[in-house]
């Protein structure tokens, strides 16, 4: 008989929403001999505690022996990351009023909270004396109060700023502007990938990760 080859990868990480965590939840495999690929995706890997959530690290090195426990003659080749971090949400918040309360209480610190650093960086930059500098060019008058035409310019800069951050992240319309990920979207992978690597360091130096022994 000849000899099978399996190929096995791995994500940096993946969510599940079962606490039963098989071989084929976490990993991609990949055998010609497809009675060899089900039964390696079927084999069963860990049982998470019965939580709403849970994290745990899986190394490659773990799947390695089970795989060879449960086949024999069976070359495995390893493709990408030597671990992964398996994320469980059982999804029991899912819809809750708390959860809507969270997350409205959230963009109301965020609307607040970016509209005050707003404010602050137009105080701080003189734009309103810049507003009546252009004013005073363009009208020749001196602006001593609120006239319609500097009230003008206000909702003009406004409403500039809103469009110009809508454009220039990408994001806050169905459609958008372009296919490329927007400058939020690369700093929130960066951030996950910063966290991800922290799990893994810390989860293996308090030997918390599924490793082989």
């Amino acid at each position: 008989m000849k000899e099978q080859t399996l190929y096995i990868a791995l994500e940096q990480s993946i969510l599940v929403d079962n606490p039963y965590i098989t071989v084929g939840d976490i990993a991609t495999i990949y055998c010609k001999d497809k009675a060899i690929d089900k039964m390696v995706r079927e084999l069963g890997v860990t049982c998470l505690p019965d939580t709403s959530k849970a994290q745990l690290v899986v190394t490659v090195m773990k799947l390695i022996e089970l795989i060879q426990q449960n086949t024999n003659g069976l070359t495995i080749e390893t493709i990408g990351n030597s671990e992964t971090i398996v994320y469980y949400d059982s999804g029991r918040k899912k819809g809750s009023y708390k959860q809507k309360f969270n997350v409205g209480f959230l963009m109301l610190v965020a609307f607040f909270g970016t509209a005050f650093s707003i404010m602050s960086y137009n105080q701080d930059s003189g734009t309103r004396g810049l507003l009546d500098s252009l004013y005073r060019l363009f009208t020749g008058e001196n602006p001593q109060t609120l006239t319609p035409g500097l009230a003008l310019g206000l909702i003009s800069y406004c409403l500039g700023l809103t469009i110009g951050m809508i454009v220039f992240f990408n994001h806050g319309i169905n459609t958008k502007v372009t296919d490329d990920p927007s400058p939020l979207q690369v700093q929130m992978r960066l951030y996950e990938q910063d966290v991800n690597k922290c799990i893994v360091i810390d989860s293996v130096r308090n030997k918390k990760s599924l490793d082989v022994n």
